[in-house]
């Protein structure tokens, strides 16, 4: 734990916020991740002992619940009220690197499975539609040091979502994108325009027109330019990947 020595509020909070991988594991547990192999699949490059070493920093800081799981091995993790009273913090971290920090992406940072993670996340439940809907993504430009592989599907379900590595079984596919994968993140991040990535090839669609409209609006992919603003809560149901 890091240590200013000083009683300044801002020093200690800083103490508790600022330790190497907790504004991450907050952010995990803001969108109500519970168990430790979801708050490791959405830290990759942070090893088990460090990230059982800030769980345990924080539970003893007051600001997380480790609790045993009711059954089987393991724990879970929430945010105890004092842990909450980050979420705002977390929040405010989001608006300013949406507009401050554009031009800090770099190729090392493009990873389709956090992509489609954090897709997942900001997929409003009420806009899905009934009989479920099915996208399937085609990414080229993935960074030879990221050994995920190029196509992925979204699954959608007014009850779940699913961010799988092989097709649905028994599920036609309703939408499908081509695309560049650091085009692709800059038009979800808003950074860019949908439009002019469509019109320079750096992403295509394909589908009905309904179908497009439906994916267009189910992923917020702006036409124009445009920073989103980004919902740190907890979807109904549970964040895991399944990788089926």
């Amino acid at each position: 734990m890091i240590s200013y020595s000083q009683f300044c509020p801002v020093a200690k909070a800083a103490e508790v916020f600022g330790d190497r991988w907790s504004p991450i594991i907050m952010r995990e547990l803001c969108f109500g991740t519970r168990s430790f192999g979801e708050l490791l699949a959405a830290a990759p490059l942070i090893s088990r002992t460090v990230l059982a070493q800030r769980l345990k920093q924080l539970e003893q800081d007051g600001v997380v619940y480790i609790e045993a799981k009711p059954k089987g091995k393991g724990h879970l993790y929430r945010l105890t009220p004092a842990g909450e009273d980050f979420r705002p913090i977390v929040e405010l971290m989001s608006v300013w690197g949406q507009r401050w920090a554009q031009g800090l992406i770099g190729p090392h940072d493009l990873d389709p499975k956090m992509l489609l993670w954090g897709m997942r996340r900001q997929i409003r439940p009420a806009e899905i539609p009934a009989q479920g809907f099915v996208i399937r993504f085609d990414f080229r430009g993935i960074p030879k040091s990221n050994r995920c592989p190029r196509y992925w599907w979204l699954v959608l379900r007014p009850d779940e979502i699913e961010v799988c590595l092989i097709p649905p079984p028994g599920r036609d596919i309703d939408a499908m994108i081509s695309a560049d994968l650091g085009t692709f993140t800059k038009v979800w991040l808003g950074y860019r325009g949908l439009a002019s990535a469509i019109e320079t090839g750096q992403i295509s669609l394909h589908g009905s027109t309904r179908a497009m409209m439906t994916a267009r609006r189910l992923l917020a992919l702006p036409d124009e330019s445009k920073l989103k603003s980004f919902r740190y809560s907890a979807w109904p149901s549970s964040d895991a990947v399944a990788a089926q």
